[in-house]
């Protein structure tokens, strides 16, 4: 039964694909011959990913973070991506919920839903308690359907990544486990509700200015969460806060998340303007938090130098630490790279302050990096697009925000608490001892060289690089020499046996000409290729 409906799903993608003109879009994104990008391509491909469901609609959104993978036409029609089907009739999920949870806890649950997504669907409810709270149920079969979808994706990632330059360097496999991952975490709801907690001790220090809805843990499976309900809005420009309040709200927020990214490695990775609500007390709530980003230590803390170097506009700084971050290759031209930053890199200084985008700065490097063959990690990408949605609902509260100048002024703090790191007693230890240990080898290692070279042993392995075109160049001359051959012996033998058999020697006369004709189409056609 499940491969049958592996085939049965992926007929069901062939069409859609096909209705989409997906050869197009390919040709558009420069995964194949390239193309000039258009509305029209990036809509369809859009407008495709919505009736495939779920995966792929998250998979557009990851894909919305991608400025080095899309051109900037797809990237503008991925955002408008929302999360946003029609609601399920309410006694399946009531169906969950009592049987998970036991609707006795409950005086009340509405069955009109506040919000209908792909995943999960949320009701307001009011426990026996009194306390107000939301509800948020997992679809019945959501699970199935996602793992059918990225083992077609995984497939799909891996055979292009077998026969295509383009899509190595792109890291589709990466892309593919990470969308797997935001995937699960965002159909474990015990994950969700860890994450809440963990970005709720992350922002201790900003309780004046953001906060976390707590989680109702006695309610709480892999299927059903009940947290505290907030009542508020949406960031607009009527937000009605007073001018002082919305300054020290907007710098918070962004302080926040610079934070978060440069010092804790673990962010809220989706604050778009939905899951950010203002509360009539002034404050910010943080909502659904499915979608969280890790960085690991060593990418953490080269993250933070980055964007530092970048807001004191040093090039060569910033160049080393994106080469250091990323993937490169032999073709991979590191010097075009650094000289074409120090070229842009200063336009994000002295500029109006509302014409300073820090997102669009990120975006900006991932495209330049690609370009020269600089892969950057898929990590770094979801960084960009939360510091650029950050930055948008700030802007939001105060218009005249300086994000260069707050990343800046973070900078010391930062390098501060980083200092503070490294010299912990366990930090300390741990370094110290990784660093000694090849020290500790160097005498023995020492001693087994000159062994080998007193015994005549020693080898020493060279391995060519970039030879691939002088193979071709070879065995192209080859192929030309031997075809030259034949079509000669074939003029010749025409000639000798005119004597003999006139049929044969016109045979082999026309053949001979068929053939130089074809090595000289070939010849002009693909130069360096018969």
């Amino acid at each position: 039964m499940a491969e049958k409906g592996k085939v049965k799903r992926a007929v069901e993608l062939t069409v859609v694909a096909r209705r989409a003109h997906l050869l197009r879009v390919l040709r558009e994104v420069g995964l194949v011959r390239a193309r000039a990008p258009t509305r029209e391509g990036a809509l369809r491909f859009r407008e495709a990913l919505e009736e495939l469901g779920t995966t792929f609609v998250k998979l557009g959104q990851l894909l919305s973070s991608r400025p080095d993978l899309l051109p900037d036409v797809y990237i503008e029609e991925l955002d408008k991506l929302v999360d946003d089907v029609s609601p399920l009739p309410f006694p399946p999920l009531r169906d969950v919920i009592d049987a998970d949870i036991g609707l006795e806890h409950f005086a009340l649950i509405d069955e009109r839903p506040l919000a209908s997504g792909s995943i999960a669907q949320i009701h307001p409810a009011l426990l026996k308690s009194g306390r107000e709270v939301i509800v948020k149920v997992r679809r019945p079969g959501i699970v199935e359907q996602v793992d059918l979808d990225l083992d077609l994706l995984r497939r799909t990632a891996a055979v292009a990544e077998k026969h295509s330059d383009a899509a190595r360097l792109l890291q589709l496999n990466a892309l593919a486990d990470e969308l797997e991952q935001h995937l699960r975490g965002e159909l474990n709801f015990i994950e969700e509700a860890n994450n809440a907690r963990l970005i709720d001790s992350v922002l201790a220090d900003s309780r004046d200015y953001l906060f976390v809805p707590p989680v109702i843990e006695e309610h709480l499976t892999e299927r059903v969460l009940v947290m505290e309900r907030v009542h508020g809005r949406k960031v607009d420009a009527d937000h009605g806060l007073s001018s002082e309040r919305a300054v020290a709200l907007a710098d918070a927020f962004l302080r926040a998340y610079v934070r978060q990214v440069t010092v804790e490695g673990i962010y809220h990775a989706d604050p778009h303007r939905g899951n950010v609500l203002l509360t009539a007390d002034g404050r910010l709530a943080l909502l659904d938090f499915g979608l969280i980003g890790r960085l690991d230590d060593d990418t953490r803390a080269a993250l933070a130098l980055l964007l530092l170097a970048i807001a004191q506009n040093r090039a060569d700084d910033v160049a080393d630490l994106i080469v250091s971050l990323s993937r490169t290759s032999a073709e991979s031209d590191a010097a075009g790279f650094v000289h074409d930053l120090r070229r842009k890199l200063p336009r994000y200084q002295w500029r109006p302050l509302s014409s300073i985008r820090t997102g669009e700065g990120l975006a900006d490097l991932q495209r330049l990096s690609l370009q020269y063959g600089i892969a950057f990690p898929t990590s770094f990408a979801l960084v960009g697009k939360t510091l650029g949605q950050a930055e948008s609902i700030a802007r939001t509260l105060d218009p005249a925000l300086d994000p260069v100048a707050t990343i800046r002024s973070e900078g010391w703090n930062v390098m501060a608490h980083e200092a503070q790191r490294r010299l912990e007693p366990n930090q300390l230890l741990a370094f110290t001892f990784t660093q000694l240990q090849p020290l500790l080898r160097l005498p023995r290692r020492t001693a087994q060289l000159v062994q080998k070279l007193e015994d005549g042993n020693i080898k020493i392995n060279i391995a060519p690089v970039q030879v691939e075109h002088f193979e071709s160049l070879l065995r192209s001359t080859a192929n030309r020499i031997g075809a030259a051959l034949i079509v000669s012996a074939l003029l010749v033998s025409s000639a000798l046996m005119a004597r003999v058999d006139h049929t044969l020697a016109v045979v082999c006369f026309f053949s001979a000409v068929a053939l130089g004709l074809y090595m000289l189409w070939r010849i002009l056609r693909t130069p360096g290729g018969l």
